[in-house]
């Protein structure tokens, strides 16, 4: 049985390295995308073009629009002189946000427990810059009232009409810097091995049913579960390196932290394969052709990245959406690379996702073989 196997591998690897195309993309494009992602996620989003309508012009509105300009996060380069004229930007899509200084504002500042008002317009045709440029304006108003109060009271106790400021200082596990690729750089490990695990072995026997070899290989000895494990095995060393390349760009040159155990995270990894490669060979079983192959496996990696918790958190969908994430061994892998790398977690903590992925790991084979099988009879 191991001869027959090992035969049928060695095939599978001769064949792949003919095509030398799809080695290149394979050995390189999940590197380059998790270089890509963890870029644009360590930045966040910088230099939202801005415009300021500033009805005060005095220095306290000027120092503002400096701050919001310091911090890089703001590029405050339009200044209008009405409403109409700043609205007009945000139609045009040449600002993403507006900012309005009204009349007094300095002054209104400079009185004891009186409030001051600016208005944000935003736009909201793009979410997450509307969204963050919120978030980020909160904090930048917060700190720049904090500054400016803080220059005029005395003694370094600030206070506002008769109630002394309360100081708050929260203080964060995990994730102390709370560094956005922390958090998403493992997801798209995970989401990388996936695509291997299941783009390969999803046209590895459609491919011997398309060229006429597949009839061949059962005039052998071999039986249904032999081709699958023999097909899959080739895909599987192909991803786990991919994983382990990913992971080393992962610690030493992004630094997301590694807590837990290194052997505990390589052993689930392969067991993840493994359940991932269930999908991969039932998609090939009853595709007819490369293309529906491909096309099949395309739309379930979409479907699987999305369901799994990195598009957005299962807890936040749908009842039905959610029942059908337990179907993903991705949704339970990112739960497991997440734990190990940023709590340290053991497999007595991760115990009912290992558990999933075993399940789905063998229904998953159990339905390939058996569906192979039929197409045989």
């Amino acid at each position: 049985m191991f001869s027959r196997i090992w035969n049928l591998v060695w095939k599978e690897a001769i064949q792949f390295w003919r095509y030398r195309l799809l080695l290149v993309f394979v050995l390189v494009f999940p590197l380059w995308n998790l270089w890509s992602v963890a870029g644009s996620v360590s930045q966040g989003i910088m230099h939202i073009p801005t415009a300021v309508y500033d009805q005060d012009h005095s220095p306290a509105s000027r120092r503002l629009v400096d701050m919001l300009r310091n911090s890089r996060r703001f590029d405050p380069d339009y200044y209008v002189s009405s409403q109409a004229e700043l609205e007009q930007l945000l139609e045009q899509g040449t600002v993403r946000a507006g900012l309005v200084i009204p009349p007094n504002f300095g002054a209104d500042l400079s009185v004891e427990g009186q409030g001051v008002t600016a208005q944000v317009l935003l736009d909201g045709a793009e979410t997450t810059t509307a969204l963050l440029a919120q978030a980020y304006l909160e904090g930048a108003a917060y700190e720049y009232v904090q500054r400016t109060l803080g220059q005029e009271s005395v003694g370094g106790a600030m206070v506002i009409g008769e109630l002394e400021q309360v100081e708050v200082r929260p203080r964060v596990w995990f994730n102390e810097g709370l560094r956005r690729e922390v958090f998403q750089l493992p997801a798209e490990m995970a989401g990388a091995v996936a695509m291997l695990a299941i783009l390969l072995p999803a046209v590895a026997i459609v491919r011997e049913r398309e060229i006429g070899t597949l009839e061949q290989l059962f005039v052998t000895p071999m039986r249904p579960i032999e081709l699958i494990v023999g097909k899959s095995l080739l895909a599987l060393l192909i991803a786990y390196l991919t994983f382990l390349g990913m992971l080393a760009l992962n610690v030493l040159h992004f630094r997301v932290p590694l807590k837990g155990s290194l052997p505990l995270l390589l052993i689930l990894t392969g067991y993840y394969i493994f359940a991932e490669l269930g999908w991969g060979l039932l998609i090939s079983v009853v595709a007819r052709t490369q293309g529906q192959g491909l096309l099949g496996a395309f739309f379930f990696v979409v479907l699987e990245v999305i369901l799994s918790g990195q598009v957005l958190p299962v807890e936040h969908m749908p009842r039905a959406a959610q029942v059908v994430s337990h179907l993903m061994p991705n949704k339970h892998y990112t739960v497991i690379v997440r734990d190990i790398m940023l709590k340290g977690s053991t497999l007595a903590d991760l115990w009912p996702q290992v558990a999933a992925l075993g399940v789905l790991g063998a229904i998953l084979y159990a339905l390939a073989a058996n569906r192979l099988r039929k197409r045989l009879e």
